[in-house]
């Protein structure tokens, strides 16, 4: 019997997981979209436009507006598909709602990906309930969304959104009053966990706890952890440079140049060759260059409505010039360290190639 509990359990927590992944996925579209078109607005009235776009008298604050309203969908958007991910479509619509009612309560995302857990846990439920054939054809587009969306919303507004509420007030609270010494370490840990393993489970972590707060409108935390994920592919490329054909192959320096291109479009994927022949070395470089951008991202201050994009985002940001600075400064701190600890080649070295398994080599 335990057995049996621990293999539901472990179902249950896949599920969940899953699911809070397939929100993730299309939250980030919402997001970037409504960073991009905030960004036109604030590029044509100035970055503060946000102050004077209820007069709504010139085209900036229009643009402002529909981009700002693009951002009221967001936690929504997640407790919808969050929802519909574990539900199918009868979740989709209380989804909605509980994300709604999350901004209502300012639970924020946190509260939003609560809300879709329980709905679509809730809806599969309801769907097991043996129901006469007439109602058979409505149960998914009336009895299961408002029953859903009645008992989940008022266990979100009676019992759980109220601790989620607090802690949330802490953590915000927390957020604004932090020294700009505070706001270097968060960003230093948050850039070190984005460059540790380059889209893996720790990198996936911070990105997470990062896109949350963007979700709720900080915006610092982004740039710290988008600026420091370029970094790791640059610093690389530099490296291969700096090292030349003492510490690297000719085949690794090839490689490197596409990691330029790589690092401009926020894409770490590419370092992980590079990281399987030298795991220690070059994951102790991508860390430190990582963590001295990041920090110095949260420190002054830097942000990034947009969660990705790289280059193509800098524009959004608060300080473009300011972005490329930090991410040229933590790859050239990257490259310069990879390229004094990396090892140099044996004497003679000659690269193999690859054995080609169907030649039977």
């Amino acid at each position: 019997m335990a057995e049996i509990k621990r293999k539901k359990q472990k179902s249950i927590s896949m599920v969940a997981r899953d699911a809070i992944m397939t929100g993730i996925s299309y939250m980030i579209p919402v997001i970037v979209g409504a960073g991009v078109i905030t960004a036109i607005a604030k590029m044509m009235g100035g970055y503060n436009i946000g102050s004077t776009a209820s007069n709504m008298s010139n085209l900036a604050e229009v643009i402002f507006t529909i981009g700002n309203s693009l951002f009221g969908f967001v936690t929504p958007c997640l407790a919808a598909f969050i929802a519909y991910a574990i539900a199918d479509k009868p979740g989709i619509a209380p989804g909605y709602a509980m994300g709604v009612l999350a901004g209502t309560m300012k639970t924020g995302f946190v509260g939003g990906l609560v809300g879709g857990l329980l709905v679509g846990l809730f809806v599969l439920q309801m769907k097991k309930i043996n129901v006469p054939k007439a109602l058979q054809g409505i149960m998914p587009i009336m009895f299961i969304p408002v029953i859903t969306t009645l008992v989940v919303g008022l266990v979100m507004w009676y019992v759980i959104g109220v601790p989620i509420a607090w802690v949330m007030g802490i953590v915000t609270n927390w957020l604004i009053s932090l020294t700009t010494g505070s706001r270097f370490v968060l960003g230093a840990i948050i850039g070190a966990m984005i460059a540790f393993d380059n889209g893996g489970p720790v990198n996936k972590t911070a990105a997470l706890f990062v896109n949350g707060l963007n979700a709720d409108g900080f915006f610092i935390p982004t740039s710290a952890k988008m600026c420091a994920g370029m970094t790791s592919p640059l610093g690389i490329a530099i490296a291969t440079f700096l090292g030349g054909k003492k510490k690297f192959t000719d085949s690794e320096r090839e490689q490197a140049k596409s990691l330029i291109i790589l690092s401009s479009c926020y894409v770490q994927e590419g370092v992980i060759p590079f990281q399987l022949k030298d795991p220690i070395r070059l994951t102790v470089s991508i860390c430190v260059g990582g963590a001295i951008t990041g920090g110095l991202c949260m420190a002054l201050g830097l942000e990034s409505p947009a969660v990705h994009g790289g280059l193509f985002s800098v524009a959004m940001t608060s300080n473009p010039f300011l972005f490329i600075g930090l991410w040229l400064l933590g790859g050239c701190i990257t490259g310069v360290l990879y390229a004094f600890l990396k090892k140099p080649l044996p004497e003679n070295y000659v690269e193999e190639e690859m054995d080609n398994p169907l030649l039977g080599k």
